[in-house]
């Protein structure tokens, strides 16, 4: 075994020392200071725009609602 292969074993060795939860929230921490925080601006016309398009569908099924039960309601006086 040449000396790379003994230092790659070594490592791996002393990565098994460490306890799994350390190595867990390591990670997690390397990952979280990877993420890019949206600016201000851009957060603000992301709340907007996810605001307006939920209003505007709630407005849409509320009318599809009322036409359906206008619907029910006059199909089941025809038949009654």
């Amino acid at each position: 075994m040449n000396d790379e292969n003994k230092k790659d074993v070594k490592k791996k060795d002393e990565a098994y020392k460490v306890p799994l939860l350390k190595r867990v929230w390591r990670t997690y921490f390397a990952e979280f200071r990877k993420i890019v925080w949206p600016t201000k601006a851009t957060l603000v016309k992301h709340t907007i725009t996810v605001a307006v398009v939920s209003l505007l569908f709630g407005a849409y099924i509320a009318l599809v609602d009322g036409a359906l039960t206008l619907l029910f309601g006059r199909f089941v006086q025809l038949i009654s």
